[in-house]
């Protein structure tokens, strides 16, 4: 190769280095600032499956053409939980992400989180179910670390074979007058073990937590003191012992194989679940038709629900809380409705046509005039950070109670004990 040669070779060389450096600067400098290789603001967010569908992602895009939006799905087990709250310290932390309906979990982190105050968040308050967005603020009511997406409003599914069979009410509306308390949910039990043999609830566990859920007090009050819902734990406690007792649980847990073949198969006849619970039943296909949906006995109670936070550690708080603001809209929450059955926590949709739900799975019904009427009525209640932790210490002995015959009382004792150490 001649000099001159060489030398175009080395300038046409040297031309390619500088660009490249620049190229790698440029891309340093973006990615430090928070941009994407083209420019635009790019905002991470993590979201579980079926936490955020299809239709609320692309409008986003859509609405914020100048930020680069990366949805990342992530599995929906436990280990979300536990990666959100490592990230918490972590500068490769998304900027968004949902949480879970154990919001009071990460409340103790508030300012490891955006505080969705400070970005007008009240101004839109009265739109949504205001016990759910009361549970996202901290005890003071100083600092709101997110926004609700749903909510999970429960209701009584019934076999309404069963309770033909047992003599028992079976039209939505007459089940949801006279099985109002939990005395008469309990006394029904009790005429379909002596009609027909089979037990009313599938779990002692399960209807733990059905009656947890309904009371209008915690694990704990504001102080820090445990309480136990105000002493009110302990009834239901003897109310489950006295169901395990006279044999009205199948003792089958929930979200199991166990449990889609006894829904096919008929094996018990009621359980209070959540508006989402409608998806989960139909995988017990064998069972379509026979079931229906009635008003809570015992009290008006919740299951679930998401919201979507901002974390601390982006570089652009601003735009995210937009995002979270959309993606929390009513358009995005009617999307949510209508392609992953998630019920809303915007009070203007129960009102919205896409609300209607005549199910042919339960019988032709309208299935979600109990889940909004529930929604309309719950509560707000008071979740100190330890109330998960400590009510699974009961779960767990009830548990025993139910499968290995411990004596309840000194289950109940043990559980107490737990929960006292935390």
């Amino acid at each position: 190769m001649g000099k001159r040669k060489r030398n175009k070779f080395l300038y046409l060389f040297s031309g390619l280095l500088v660009l490249m450096f620049a190229l790698a600067g440029c891309s340093s400098s973006n990615e430090a600032s928070g941009k994407s290789a083209d420019g635009k603001t790019k905002l991470t967010i993590h979201y579980y499956v079926g936490a955020i569908s299809k239709g609320s992602i692309d409008a986003a895009k859509k609405n914020f053409p100048k930020y680069n939006l990366d949805f990342v799905e992530l599995p929906a087990d436990n280990n979300y939980d536990v990666k959100l709250k490592t990230s918490l310290n972590s500068k490769s932390a998304p900027d968004i992400a949902a949480v879970n309906s154990n919001i009071q979990d990460f409340l103790p982190y508030a300012n490891k989180f955006v505080n969705l105050l400070d970005y007008g968040a009240n101004d839109l308050a009265d739109q949504y179910v205001e016990w759910k967005w009361e549970s996202a603020k901290t005890g003071d009511k100083k600092s709101m670390i997110a926004m609700p997406l749903d909510i999970g409003p429960t209701g009584l599914f019934y076999r309404e074979d069963l309770f033909k069979e047992a003599g028992l009410p079976t039209d939505p509306k007459e089940v949801s007058t006279k099985i109002v308390t939990a005395d008469d949910y309990l006394a029904a039990a009790k005429q379909m073990k002596e009609k027909i043999d089979k037990p009313m609830f599938l779990s002692a566990v399960g209807i733990l937590g059905e009656r947890y859920r309904a009371l209008d007090s915690g694990m704990y009050k504001e102080d820090g003191k445990l309480t136990l819902a105000d002493g009110k734990l302990k009834e239901e406690w003897d109310f489950v012992v006295k169901a395990i007792n006279e044999g009205y649980t199948l003792g089958t847990k929930s979200n199991s194989v166990d449990n889609v073949n006894a829904q096919n198969e008929g094996m018990y006849g009621a359980y209070i679940g959540a508006s989402w619970g409608v998806m989960d039943v139909k995988d017990a296909d064998q069972s379509a038709g026979k079931w229906r949906i009635a008003k809570t006995p015992g009290g008006y109670s919740n299951q679930g629900g998401s919201y979507l936070a901002v974390l601390g550690n982006t570089k652009h708080p601003k735009e995210a809380v937009e995002v979270v603001k959309f993606l929390t809209n009513e358009a995005s929450q009617l999307s949510n409705l209508t392609e992953n059955s998630l019920f809303p926590s915007m009070k203007s949709i129960y009102d919205k046509p896409e609300m209607v739900n005549k199910d042919d799975f339960f019988g032709g019904q309208e299935i979600n005039e109990y889940f909004i009427d529930a929604a309309n009525n719950i509560s707000y209640v008071y979740r100190d950070t330890r109330d998960t932790s400590a009510f699974r210490y009961f779960e767990d002995q009830i548990t025993l109670v139910e499968t290995q015959g411990k004596d309840p009382e000194k289950a109940w004792k043990d559980a107490v004990k737990k929960a006292e150490g935390l």
